[in-house]
C-alpha cells in the first residue's frame, strides 16, 4: 500500500513541492493554519454548549403557572402568579399574598398565622435560583443537579440559626424534566435535608407544571378582599 502511495503522481508532486524551500514554507504555514482553525472550531463548540446550558436554565423561569405539589404527606393543587398563590389542601382553599396565608371562605379571607409557609417556597423560581449556575448531567429529557444543602437551607428556611458546617457535606438532588426546552416537571430529593434536621420524612417531592405563563391575574380578586387597591 505504501509502495503504491510513493509511486503515485500526487506523492511525487508533494515531494517536488517540499524540495522547494519557498513552496515548503507555504505548505507548512497552511498546515498550521488548518490546525488553528480546527482548535478554534473545537473551542467554540465547547463554549456553545455552555451557553446552551445557561440559556436552557433561564428558559425555565416562569411568572405564572398551575401546579400539583406531591410529597408523602400531602397533595397541593394551586396556581402561582408573580409570587402569589391560590391553592387547595384537603378541600380547603388558601390564598398566599407573598406575606401571609389566608383561608378562603366565600368572599371572606381568614388570616392563618400559624400556617407553615415553607411548603409554599419550593417553586419553579426557587429551583431555578438554586440551579441556574450549576452544571448538570443529562439523560434524555431529564437534567439532574446536585445542589449544596447549605444553599437550599439559606433559601428555604426563614430563620437560619443552626450551624451549617456539617450541612456542607450534603447535597439535595434536583431533576428537571423537559419536552425540548419546555419544563413540565420537577423532582426534588430532600432526604438529606430531613436527615440533617433529624426529621422523619422521605423527602421525595414532585411538582408538575401546567398552563405555563398563560394564567389570568387571579390575585386582583383576592387582594380586593384584603382591601388592597
Amino acid at each position: 500500500m505504501f509502495k503504491r502511495i510513493k509511486e503515485s503522481e500526487a506523492y511525487k508532486k508533494y515531494k517536488e513541492l517540499r524540495s522547494n524551500s519557498r513552496t515548503s514554507a507555504i505548505m507548512s504555514l497552511g498546515i498550521w493554519l488548518v490546525f488553528f482553525i480546527v482548535i478554534i472550531i473545537f473551542v467554540r463548540g465547547i463554549n456553545s454548549g455552555n451557553s446552551s446550558r445557561q440559556i436552557n436554565n433561564v428558559n425555565s423561569r416562569l411568572n405564572n403557572y398551575e401546579y400539583t405539589y406531591i410529597n408523602n404527606q400531602m397533595t397541593v393543587f394551586g396556581q402561582i402568579y408573580d409570587g402569589k398563590q391560590i391553592f387547595t389542601i384537603s378541600n380547603n382553599k388558601y390564598y398566599y399574598n407573598g406575606e401571609n396565608v389566608y383561608l378562603v371562605n366565600g368572599k371572606m379571607l381568614e388570616l392563618m398565622p400559624n400556617f407553615d409557609l415553607n411548603i409554599l417556597k419550593i417553586t419553579a423560581k426557587m429551583i431555578d435560583d438554586l440551579t441556574i449556575n450549576l452544571d448538570f448531567t443529562q439523560n434524555g429529557e431529564v437534567r439532574q443537579y446536585l445542589v449544596p444543602l447549605v444553599n437550599f437551607i439559606n433559601l428555604y428556611e426563614f430563620d437560619v440559626r443552626v450551624d451549617l458546617s456539617e450541612a456542607s457535606n450534603y447535597n439535595i438532588i434536583v431533576q428537571k424534566y423537559y419536552d425540548e426546552d419546555d419544563l413540565y416537571k420537577i423532582e426534588v430529593d430532600l432526604s438529606n435535608y430531613y436527615k440533617f434536621n433529624n426529621l422523619s420524612n422521605s423527602g421525595k417531592l414532585t411538582i408538575n407544571l401546567y398552563n405555563k405563563n398563560k394564567l389570568n391575574d387571579f390575585t386582583l380578586e383576592y387582594d380586593k378582599m384584603l382591601g388592597v387597591r
